[in-house]
Formats: C-alpha cells, structure tokens, sequence
C-alpha cells in the first residue's frame, strides 16, 4: 500500500479543507500556512480562508475584515470559494466586509454629535444600497444568525444616528432631544424592536419640575432636575403646580441640577474635611504611641545592660 511521507501543499491544502468541515479551525490554520509555506498549493485560497479563520476571534476588528477583503479581491474573478460546507460569493463577501469595516471605525472613533450621527447614517445607506434584505454572510457562519441583513442593520444604525443627536442635544434642549429619541424608537420599531429604551428617555426629556428649594422650573429629569429622598411633613406636602413635579412624591422631593450639586459638593467638602480631620488624629496617635514604644525599648535596654 503506497502513501505519502511528505504532503505537497495541495495535500496540506485538501486537509485544511476537511478539519474546517469539523470546524477543528486553529488546526485548519495551521496547516492551510503550511500549504502556504510548500510549493504547489494555492496560496490565494488559502490566505482567504486563513483571513477568514482569524476574522473569527475578531468580529469587532475593522482591520480583520479589510484583511478578508484584499485576500478576496485577489482570487474575486472566481466567482465563489468554498468554506467548509458553505460556498460564499466573493464579490458579496467583499462589499459585507468593507462595509462593516466602515461601520466598526464610525463606532469607534472619538467623533460626537453631528458628526458621528452623519457618518451612521451614511454607513446606514451603504447596508441597505449594497445588502440589502441578504443575510450577513460572517454572522451566518460563525454566530449562526441569519436575521441580520442589510436592511435590519439599516434600521439599527439609523436609530443609533438619532441617538448620537439627541445625547448631544439634551444638555441645551431636552425637548428637542426628545424629538430625537422619538425618530430613533421608529426606527428600531420597524426593526421588530419595542423602543422601551427610547420611550423611557423621551418621558423623562420631556418632563418639567419646578425646584423644591429655589422655585426654578426645568426639563429634562435625569439631566437638568432629579428626584432626591426627603423627610417632608403633611403640612408643607399641599403644593400645586398643575402638571409640574413639584410636590413630595413617596418620600422624595425634586431639586434642579444647580442646587443638587451645590448641596452635593458641599457635603462631600464637610465629609472631606470631617475624614482629613479624622485621618489626621489617627496619624498623631500613631506617632504618640510610636514614641512610647521607644521610649519603653531603651528602657527595656538599658535595664538589660545593668543587669549584665
């Protein structure tokens, strides 16, 4: 029976194949390189699949998928690649790869408000111009999701853009980021999403309290007012100010951001001051007791001598 002692790269090859249909993908890896590293094999497919394997402990990596893609691009006249059981269209593969890559570097990046929001948007478009209602390649294979497609990641970034505005918003104008809040719950709505989130900020973007200790009125709980636990009596729990937060509610009074945050630093500056204090008598009694064990060493010392 007659067999080879030493496999070509096609051989190499023909096995990486097969440990990737056992989804053995470290051990595919290797010896795909290895194929790469002998004569013979083809080392174009190979570095597809190997860019591939490593795009798998990656999926956030834009560097990853640009890597898929210029291996892709050089074998693309091909028309498909095989992967284990799966047979992938390279020119679809590419575009899902660059366009993620795009995606992933506009999530990362420092940028903020407008900015980041035109550039989701743009990103947006792309997925649902290039992909459309197909299925993402890489999540089909490796997260074994066929929901997402162009179309739901369409939906999801455009709400992420409107988003972006209203944080960006909210600080000057919490009405309008609440407007914004409400385009991005439509989007993730006609995505199958329920927008509890979005919902949940936009009531609170929207609702007005006057101040329990200065009288000013402002919007936006959470951001320009909060809630804080307080002992009030019966008698000064009868104000009326219509639809304003304004009254106890279970124990709790509303105070605007300015004297929140007086009352706050103020306290942490009394407790500071409370702790350095504290800290301070610890220090003078450790160094009182300190001096006290000294004092009773040389004495310890000095009647050890005397007796010698």
């Amino acid at each position: 029976m007659a067999f080879k002692l030493f496999k070509n790269g096609d051989d190499l090859h023909e096995n990486g194949d097969e440990l990737i249909k056992r989804g053995e993908w470290q051990k595919a890896r290797n010896v795909l390189q290895k194929s790469v590293d002998k004569d013979g094999g083809d080392d174009s497919l190979a570095l597809v699949k190997i860019a591939l394997i490593d795009l798998m402990g990656q999926l956030n990596n834009p560097g990853a998928y640009r890597n898929v893609a210029s291996k892709a691009k050089s074998i693309e006249n091909r028309g498909t690649v095989d992967f284990g059981i799966t047979t992938i269209n390279l020119s679809e593969l590419i575009t899902e790869c660059e366009v993620t890559a795009k995606k992933l570097d506009v999530l990362n990046s420092g940028s903020k408000g407008k900015e980041k929001s035109d550039a989701l948007q743009a990103v947006a478009t792309e997925m649902e111009d290039k992909i459309g209602q197909k299925p993402f390649i890489i999540r089909q294979m490796f997260a074994n999701d066929s929901t997402t497609t162009g179309e739901t990641e369409f939906y999801n970034l455009m709400a992420l853009s409107y988003e972006v505005l209203a944080d960006e918003e909210v600080w000057n104008n919490p009405q309008k980021a609440a407007e914004y809040q409400q385009i991005a719950m439509g989007y993730r709505q006609q995505n199958g999403q329920t927008g509890e989130e979005n919902m949940k900020r936009i009531k609170q973007y929207s609702c007005t309290s006057k101040c329990w200790m200065c009288g000013r009125i402002s919007t936006g709980e959470g951001i320009h007012f909060f809630q804080t636990p307080a002992d009030v009596s019966e008698a000064l729990n009868s104000t009326n100010d219509g639809n304003l937060k304004s009254a106890p509610d279970n124990g709790h009074i509303y105070i605007c951001r300015a004297c929140y945050t007086a009352v706050s630093r103020r306290a942490d500056e009394i407790s500071t001051g409370y702790y350095n204090r504290a800290i301070g008598e610890i220090r003078s009694a450790e160094a009182r007791l300190q001096a006290e064990i000294a004092g009773l060493q040389a004495q310890i010392t000095s009647l050890r001598l005397t007796v010698r």
